[in-house]
């Protein structure tokens, strides 16, 4: 009489163990693959210079209520033999009241190789703290880019690999607001998220 028992009870639990086997499988070529991957990115010699990126200037912008809109003047570095593809800042003005804003920034944007470009970023500050003499700043944050190899560059975009070098910056001024409007630096039309 066990033996019926038996081979049924094999029989119920043998669809549940193919399942399990069935993941294990496919758990074990994922891992293998990504091995696969990292050793790819080892053996050809990720060369991708870390692009650089500083805070060169705040300049005042318009002004509405109790806030003032300000532009980050940012002096970026690709001292490598490749482009990189800029992807989004993420960053903090601080100014010497203790007021801060934080804010991220689309890039969306490629750096030529061994060029140094310009670029802007948004923040709004109170206004007090500009009319309270709070005029000394300091800017920290990071900018994400890709790899320009094709296989770290699909690693970063499964969210496996993230790549981001510094922003950094410190100034005693804050540029008063441009007479004219041509003096008015530009800022990017991609939309800010956070603040």
């Amino acid at each position: 009489m066990c033996r019926p028992s038996n081979l049924h009870a094999h029989r119920f639990a043998h669809p549940f163990a193919s399942h399990i086997v069935r993941d294990l499988a496919m758990t074990k070529r994922w891992s293998f693959a990504c091995v696969c991957a990292f050793a790819l990115v080892l053996t050809t010699g990720c060369t991708l210079v870390r692009p650089k990126a500083q805070a060169s200037a705040v300049t005042i912008g318009s002004s509405k209520g109790d806030t003032t809109a300000v532009v980050i003047t940012l002096e970026l570095l690709n001292p490598g033999e490749d482009e990189i593809e800029l992807i989004e800042y993420d960053y903090v003005l601080r100014l010497a009241d203790g007021a801060a804003y934080g804010g991220k920034w689309a890039a969306l944007r490629a750096l030529p190789p061994g060029e140094r470009v310009t670029a802007t970023i948004p923040a709004v500050v109170p206004t007090a703290s500009l009319q309270g003499g709070a005029t000394s700043w300091t800017v920290t944050g990071t900018l994400g880019y890709r790899d320009p190899e094709s296989v770290v560059r699909i690693l970063y975009e499964a969210g496996i690999l993230k790549t981001a070098t510094s922003v950094d910056g410190r100034g005693d001024s804050i540029r008063p607001a441009p007479t004219t409007p041509s003096e008015t630096p530009p800022i990017a039309t991609t939309p800010a998220q956070g603040g």
